[in-house]
């Protein structure tokens, strides 16, 4: 699943970070360890060569004052040293008494003891030491002056340095990702508003545009972009409009001479069987191409804001009656149950009868189509308006959302059977809205479907006012 833009941005920062972090953390521990290690040994370096001169000169006792001098002044922690023969052997030891042994191996001694310079890192009493090894002169005989120098200072420091980065590095963290929350989620905002004025605009209305921010950056251009692609949906669009619209004018007038001609034609008693069955048959298709062509005109006149109401109160009881009397022959040959309750009260709104009466019509037609034979269809006023429900196999509920789109079908056995052209729930919602009214789907797969159309009510009439006599 992907994760929304404003997390993985944050995700991305707080991994960046968290790299350049944990970076500058190993940098400055390595820079610490070098710089401390580098004093010890300068400290080393420098204390050499008066041990070796004291002890060159005036021996044991000079070498114990001449550390008792350098040694203080080096940096803090535990310090030994040491006079060893060529052989290893121990002459002068000072320092603490768990360090008064040899400090190295005679291998480097006797290497030290031939003129060269020995820096080593030694363990002793398991702590780590840093060590160097200088040649020394003494009537005529090389001996070895070793210096040693605890590290345990300097390994304390890089210790706690590595424990304040590991408690500072996710508090630093916790801050950068909630600041790159808050940054992803402000440089964001434009754009969610750009979607979201997007998404209401309908997809048969592009008139509305996008405000382009004053700023010119990458949502501006975004913005412009969004409103050029409306500009030529909507040509289309119009340009579609106009042709159903036209079409659906020029088709009616022959559709009409057409129908007249057939009937004209079936009143002849010298057709045979099979030619009136086919004049029959040609007159349904006409009669569903007039049907069709009237469907379209209505969109045409919806979508150029010229659906006229005549606005009047009407019976709704009155008008359900009327179109059950109507869809009786239908329903009869469908093999369903067509029901009319009207409930005690007379239930009134107010609106354009024929239209009404058109969405009724189409309601229940579908209903007797799709209903399936032997099943029940319910005309019901209810407070405000009236319902058309069925205890057929009920909408699938992934088609529910489109069944009052235009053209709209669903692909199965039962709508290739009974045809249609996917307008007459889209016609019934555009006429409930014009009357300002809506039109609602209940439905679950095998317990039917129930269409619930609300209308305007009348505005209650107030009382008369009751006159007074006057005085006699």
């Amino acid at each position: 699943m992907r994760l929304p833009i404003r997390l993985r941005l944050t995700a991305w920062y707080v991994l960046l970070l968290a790299v350049v972090l944990v970076g500058v953390g190993a940098f400055a521990s390595a820079r610490l360890h070098s710089t401390l290690g580098h004093e010890i040994d300068q400290s080393l370096a420098s204390a050499a060569p008066k041990l070796t001169q004291g002890y060159a000169a005036e021996g044991a006792q000079d070498f114990f004052d001449v550390a008792n001098t350098v040694f203080p002044a080096m940096p803090a922690g535990p310090s030994a040293a040491e006079v060893v023969d060529p052989s290893g052997r121990l002459l002068v030891a000072y320092g603490a008494p768990r360090l008064r042994r040899r400090i190295l191996e005679p291998a480097l001694v006797a290497a030290a003891a031939r003129g060269h310079r020995i820096r080593t890192t030694v363990s002793l009493s398991g702590e780590p030491f840093r060590v160097l090894a200088v040649p020394v002169l003494r009537h005529g005989h090389t001996d070895v002056v070793v210096l040693a120098k605890s590290l345990h200072n300097r390994d304390a420091a890089i210790s706690k340095l590595v424990v304040l980065l590991l408690i500072a590095l996710p508090v630093a963290l916790a801050l950068a990702a909630l600041g790159g929350w808050l940054l992803a989620r402000r440089a964001l905002r434009p754009v969610e508003q750009l979607t979201s004025r997007a998404d209401a605009i309908r997809a048969d209305d592009f008139a509305e545009r996008i405000a382009v921010p004053r700023t010119r950056d990458e949502i501006a251009h975004l913005a412009e972009t969004l409103n050029a692609m409306l500009e030529r949906l909507q040509r289309g669009v119009d340009e579609r409009r106009r042709l159903v619209a036209d079409a659906s004018h020029e088709l009616r007038t022959p559709l009409a001479a057409m129908r007249a001609e057939l009937d004209v034609t079936l009143l002849y008693d010298e057709l045979s069987p099979a030619a009136r069955r086919v004049l029959e048959s040609s007159r349904e298709e006409v009669e569903r191409m007039t049907a069709l062509v009237g469907n379209l005109l209505t969109l045409a006149s919806i979508d150029e804001g010229q659906l006229h109401l005549r606005r009047e109160e009407a019976d709704v009881g009155a008008l359900l009656e009327a179109v059950a009397a109507l869809l009786a022959r239908l329903a009869a040959d469908a093999g369903v149950e067509l029901a009319v309750e009207v409930a005690g009260e007379p239930v009134h709104v107010v609106g354009d009868r024929e239209r009404i009466r058109e969405v009724a019509v189409n309601l229940a037609t579908n209903a007797i189509k799709f209903a399936g034979r032997g099943a029940r269809i319910r005309l019901a006023t209810s407070a405000d308006g009236f319902l058309v429900a069925d205890d057929g196999p009920g909408i699938a509920p992934d088609a529910q959302a489109r069944v009052f789109d235009r053209f709209w079908r669903a692909e199965d056995s039962r709508t290739r059977e009974h045809g249609g052209s996917g307008l007459g729930l889209a016609i019934c919602r555009e006429i409930v809205d014009a009357h300002g009214g809506r039109i609602d789907l209940e439905s679950k797969p095998g317990r039917g479907a129930c269409f619930r159309v609300t209308l305007p009510k009348p505005r209650l009439r107030a009382p008369a006012a009751l006159k007074t006599p006057s005085p006699v």
